[in-house]
């Protein structure tokens, strides 16, 4: 999917005693970004009720504690401190490809934002376009910004930002195509695990 609407730079103004740990990685230390939006979900300037998005949060854990040992040849939960799941991406030959980064902050009154780093955690500039499988369409679900390359498919924060009059997260969160195990699982078949080069260049 190709980068379009960049908005202006704007500046982010956070409270000053939010941890670290709470900013979305597209953000954190960052204090401007490029933000490709439609200004009606605004999320980098809205922070809703931790103790809410700690239960949505912790049902989350609980669903991937009960199925996700099923895809452990697959991929594996490297790191959780709220509100960022790692995840990460095993080639078929059991070595680490790629690592998922979820962050949840406000969720599940938005959708989890979903980027993609290299095994060392570093943000990824680039990906290997013969690692990334298309959909049937021949569409590669991604978007490259300044900051990275996140996923732009149902279910995850980019996609539901851009298409917000065309298929809301309000009407979609509960469905299952944005179940967690799903939407990994969909996330990772967009990836060629053969293919032992999938990153091409990283900050």
């Amino acid at each position: 999917m190709e980068e379009v609407l960049l908005i202006p730079r704007i500046e982010i103004k956070l409270p000053s005693n939010l941890p670290q740990d709470q900013i979305p990685i597209i953000i954190r230390e960052i204090p401007k970004i490029d933000r490709r939006r439609h200004h009606r979900i605004n999320a980098e300037r809205l922070l809703l009720d931790f103790n809410v998005s700690k239960v949505y949060f912790k049902k989350v854990l609980d669903e991937l504690e009960s199925k996700g040992k099923i895809y452990k040849n697959i991929w594996k939960i490297k790191k959780i401190f709220y509100p960022n799941i790692f995840i990460d991406v095993l080639s078929t030959k059991g070595t680490v490809l790629i690592t998922l980064s979820l962050n949840f902050r406000n969720y599940n009154y938005f959708p989890p934002q979903v980027g993609f780093l290299t095994p060392d955690e570093r943000l990824i500039k680039s990906l290997n376009p013969n690692a990334i499988i298309p959909d049937n369409q021949g569409i590669k679900h991604l978007i490259k910004h300044n900051h990275g390359v996140w996923v732009c498919t149902p279910g995850t924060y980019e996609y539901h930002d851009f298409y917000f009059d065309l298929d809301r997260w309000e009407l979609e969160r509960y469905g299952s195509t944005c179940n967690i195990i799903e939407l990994i699982n969909r996330i990772i078949g967009m990836i060629d695990r053969t293919n032992e080069n999938v990153i091409e260049s990283a900050f």
